[in-house]
C-alpha cells in the first residue's frame, strides 16, 4: 500500500469525520429512545420478559436496543478509522514528540487495564499536535477531552454492570438495580455523544487549518 501524503490524508480524515459525526447524531437519537424505554420498563409500563408479548412500546424499546447495539459497533469501527487517520496525518507532518503510531493510537482501546488511560493519552497528543503543538506541548490538558473520556469510561463500565445484573438477575431487587444503572449509563451517554462529535469536528478542522501550515513552515 502506498504511503499517503499529508494533504491527501487530511482530505480522507474529513471524509471519515463526516460519516462519524452522522453516526454520532444517529446514536444520540437512538440512546434517547432507549432511555425512554428503560424508564418505562423500570416503572413497569412495558416489559421485555420472555413471557410478555412483544408489541407496542415493548417492541419499539427492543428495536431501539438492537439499533443502539448495531450503531455502537459501527461507530466504534469508523471512529477507530478516523483516529488512525488523524494519527497518521500527524506522523506524516513530522510533529516532534508524538509518541504513538497510528495502529497503537487505536490499538490501546483493546488492551485491558491500559484501555482505561492510554487511549486518552494518545488522543491528548493527537489534539495538541493537530492544534500546532510539539514536544512538551503535546501533553497539555483540554477540558473537552476530559469530558469525552470521562463519559466514555463511565458509560461503558455502567453499561457492563447493568447488563450483568439484568441478564440473569438473582432477585427482583437486583433487576431493579441493574435497570437503574442502565438508565444512568444512558444519561451519561447523552453527554458522551455531543462531546465526541465536537472532538471529531475540532480535530478535523484543526488539522486542515493548522497542521498543514505547521508542516509547510517546519
Amino acid at each position: 500500500m502506498a504511503i499517503m501524503g499529508l494533504f491527501e490524508g487530511i482530505d480522507l480524515l474529513a471524509q471519515r469525520a463526516k460519516l462519524v459525526k452522522f453516526l454520532l447524531i444517529a446514536g444520540f437519537a437512538v440512546i434517547g429512545a432507549s432511555l425512554l424505554g428503560q424508564i418505562a420498563e423500570l416503572r413497569g409500563i412495558i416489559s421485555l420478559d420472555e413471557n410478555a408479548p412483544l408489541t407496542g412500546g415493548a417492541a419499539a424499546y427492543a428495536a431501539a436496543g438492537l439499533a443502539d447495539l448495531l450503531l455502537t459497533l459501527i461507530t466504534v469501527v469508523f471512529f477507530g478509522m478516523w483516529i488512525y487517520r488523524a494519527a497518521a496525518n500527524i506522523v506524516a507532518a513530522g510533529v516532534v514528540g508524538f509518541d504513538y503510531t497510528p495502529g497503537w493510537a487505536v490499538g490501546w482501546f483493546f488492551v485491558p487495564i491500559a484501555n482505561l488511560f492510554k487511549p486518552y493519552a494518545a488522543m491528548r497528543q493527537i489534539w495538541n499536535a493537530s492544534h500546532g503543538g510539539q514536544g512538551d506541548e503535546l501533553e497539555r490538558a483540554e477540558s473537552l477531552l476530559a469530558i469525552w473520556w470521562g463519559t466514555w469510561v463511565f458509560a461503558n463500565i455502567a453499561s457492563n454492570i447493568a447488563l450483568r445484573l439484568t441478564i440473569n438477575p438473582a432477585s427482583a431487587e437486583e433487576l431493579r438495580t441493574g435497570q437503574q444503572i442502565g438508565i444512568l449509563a444512558s444519561l451519561v451517554s447523552l453527554a458522551l455523544y455531543p462531546a465526541a462529535w465536537r472532538l471529531v469536528d475540532r480535530i478535523t478542522t484543526a488539522q486542515r487549518e493548522r497542521l498543514t501550515a505547521a508542516h509547510i513552515f517546519a
